[in-house]
């Protein structure tokens, strides 16, 4: 192969490593488990309890326990902090991130039952997605530059209470995914070429939920996200200055994870909650990507990854003050989801600890939910032979709020 093809395909490979950005917070590949700030401030342990707006997402089934019409908004806002230890300039990723979302709940007063069994919900979120920045001539240049993924869900929900201890809830996810890269091509000591690639598609998945209130302190949880695979359909770009131009449409398919998760609530007091999860993220399926560039001399190229299978463990409490105000807590251990052998600058992945702490405020009809949360991950060394090779170290920070209204 000739030095401008393995140009070429080492450009192709670093957009697919950079199709699937590590999520911000977590070791979890590229998903954004961040739903809602009461949720979060909680170390996402909610799927017990999922009684606000945001159980949409965290288990469909929970918003049978809200009367009437919920909406609640917001956004995750992040502060991630990758660096290769003493690394040289432009070996740091510090590029902040906003993640919004919608959820809305009604029982739209049902035949006038005060009470109606069924709930109907819509949700809008980011599940999946994040952005990498890296400086345009640091070390990592031929890996990436510039990279974006974004995951658009709807789900339209629907939940119906069989009596005052089950409750069953179903959502259809309808997924708008859109990808970017940017990343220079090694031709001279004194001339990089460039590689762009943009990608769209979208696909369709299914979220379950049951929610077991055993009796007024015990509640059992459980939730399903089901996988998906998009089929991205776009363009790829390589452009070495007196040497080769081209622009060829480009198609890659690649599979979203399967996850479940279950959790136990516990109230010791009517105004103190205890929660514990466990959460499963299915990434084995992600065993390698192929290009599809007619016209590029990367064409048919493949891409291993090898992610593996990983656990959240989340754990959280909540103690209501009085009828306005509510303090949170919550802790995650996050597996590491990316193997050395495939770890990128785009992909910072380590176990990790994560911190939350959380306060709510409602009126009766007006609510806010804020947090401020701390990721520490394990320093992690690299030897895979890339420009990523090295100690890695890896902190975030965020802090998100929720507002919504209740009639």
């Amino acid at each position: 192969m000739s030095n401008r093809s393995s140009s070429v395909v080492g450009a192709i490979m670093a957009f697919m490593i950079i199709s699937v950005p590590v999520t911000r917070v977590l070791a979890l590949g590229f998903r954004n488990p961040d739903q809602g700030a009461a949720a979060t401030a909680q170390g996402n342990a909610f799927v017990a309890q999922a009684d606000d707006a945001t159980a949409i997402y965290y288990n469909p089934a929970g918003i049978t326990q809200i009367q009437g019409t919920e909406i609640a908004n917001g956004g995750d806002l992040i502060f991630p902090d990758s660096r290769l230890k003493d690394g040289p300039p432009g070996t740091e990723m510090t590029k902040r991130s906003l993640i919004p979302f919608l959820y809305g709940t009604t029982d739209f007063g049902i035949f006038g039952v005060h009470d109606s069994p069924w709930r109907f919900g819509i949700g809008v979120n980011v599940p999946f997605g994040n952005e990498a920045v890296y400086n345009q001539n640091g070390p990592f240049r031929y890996l990436l530059t510039s990279a974006n993924l974004q995951v658009i869900n709807i789900q339209p929900t629907v939940a119906f209470k069989f009596n005052d201890h089950f409750s069953l809830g179903a959502g259809l996810n309808i997924y708008d995914v859109n990808t970017e890269l940017n990343s220079h091509i090694p031709v001279s000591p004194s001339l990089d070429g460039r590689f762009h690639f943009d990608g769209n598609g979208l696909a369709e998945g299914a979220t379950a939920g049951l929610l077991w209130k055993i009796t007024p302190q015990h509640s059992i949880g459980i939730a399903y996200h089901s996988p998906f695979t998009v089929n991205y359909v776009g363009h790829a770009d390589v452009n070495i200055p007196g040497v080769i131009q081209q622009h060829s449409d480009a198609t890659a398919s690649m599979p979203f994870p399967q996850t479940i998760a279950g959790g136990y609530a516990f109230r010791p007091i009517p105004q103190w909650k205890l929660e514990a999860d466990i959460e499963w993220t299915n990434w084995q399926p992600l065993r390698q990507l192929t290009l599809n560039a007619p016209g590029s001399q990367a064409d048919g190229r493949s891409v291993p990854f090898y992610w593996m299978d990983s656990f959240l463990y989340e754990f959280g409490t909540q103690y209501d003050l009085n009828k306005h105000w509510k303090l949170r807590a919550g802790y995650i251990f996050s597996e590491n989801s990316v193997p050395g052998s495939t770890y990128s600058p785009s992909v910072p992945d380590a176990d990790r600890h994560v911190f939350s702490v959380g306060f709510g405020f409602n009126t009766g009809r007006f609510f806010l939910d804020a947090l401020y949360q701390y990721t520490i991950a394990a320093d992690r060394t690299v030897n895979n032979g890339t420009a990523a090779d090295g100690t890695w170290l890896i902190n975030n920070n965020a802090v998100m709020s929720t507002m919504g209204m209740k009639f």
